[in-house]
């Protein structure tokens, strides 16, 4: 290690930019000597004191109280901010899994839809599933994506733990009367346990049916859908739904857009 660094030198060494420097030397943390050519010099205390600075400044802690450790500066409180700086970071790798696992969990139900069978009927069991929604007298289908959106700023504390592949649209029941398959009662977000809802999808058994391309492909679809329910021997009850499970989040592709049509069912009388 260098005796002394000029101040270009020991900004590069601490990646910092120079002003950081005179601005932590103003604030009486560093302690240049003046060489021959009046230009800064930073001894080795200098570099221990950048060292402890950057570790203390990774516990958020302001300038001042830095300062003040720095000039009483003894094991026990040495020891102290230690343990600070521990859970500090016991927190942030806490963070990292779950980030982690929210990482691994997205690839693998990316996997997953890019390889179902579309265009067949399935009937399933699903649990109550609790959602957060924005609702409209109707939704046209090419107002899907910016009333998620609103729906995304409302609920911007928590929906990005939520995930992408956790919404979709309602569709409003008195048009589908009508034969209208592109009217929407609401957008909603499934949530996850333990985060706020605004309502809850009943558990029950539901037909399914996966379809690739445009979101706007809903009515080639539903007489497909209707058809195996009856081949059950079901009847729908409730609205359908669409969960866009591969979207506009995932692709520049529409071909590769995966959406699943679902609709609740009970055994026809």
């Amino acid at each position: 290690m260098k005796e002394f660094y000029q101040i270009h030198e020991l900004a590069k060494l601490f990646d910092l930019c120079p002003d950081t420097l005179r601005y932590y030397e103003e604030k009486g943390l560093l302690h240049p000597v003046r060489g021959e050519n009046r230009y800064r010099l930073y001894g080795i205390q200098d570099v221990c004191t950048l060292n402890i600075i950057r570790a203390l400044r990774e516990l958020d802690l302001p300038t001042k109280e830095i300062g003040a450790y720095l000039e009483r500066r003894s094991v026990g409180e040495t020891l102290e901010l230690l343990a600070r700086e521990e859970e500090l970071l016991k927190r942030r790798m806490a963070e990292l899994e779950a980030a982690r696992k929210e990482a691994e969990d997205r690839r693998r139900r990316l996997g997953q839809y890019r390889e179902v069978e579309a265009g067949q009927v399935e009937l399933i069991q699903e649990p109550e599933r609790p959602y957060v929604f924005l609702e409209k007298d109707f939704i046209l289908e090419k107002e899907v994506d910016f009333q998620l959106k609103r729906l995304e700023q409302r609920h911007q504390d928590y929906i990005q733990v939520i995930g992408s592949q956790c919404m979709g649209a309602q569709v409003d029941e008195e048009s589908l009367k009508k034969g209208i398959f592109n009217h929407f009662s609401r957008v909603f977000f499934l949530t996850s346990p333990g985060l706020p809802y605004d309502d809850v999808l009943p558990g029950g058994e539901y037909a399914r049916l996966y379809y690739r391309g445009e979101y706007d492909r809903m009515e080639e679809h539903m007489g497909t859908l209707l058809a195996g329910i009856r081949a059950a021997g079901r009847v729908p009850e409730g609205a359908p739904l669409e969960l866009y499970r591969i979207d506009a989040h995932d692709t520049n592709r529409s071909e590769e857009y995966v959406t699943e049509l679902q609709v609740k069912v009970v055994p026809a009388v």
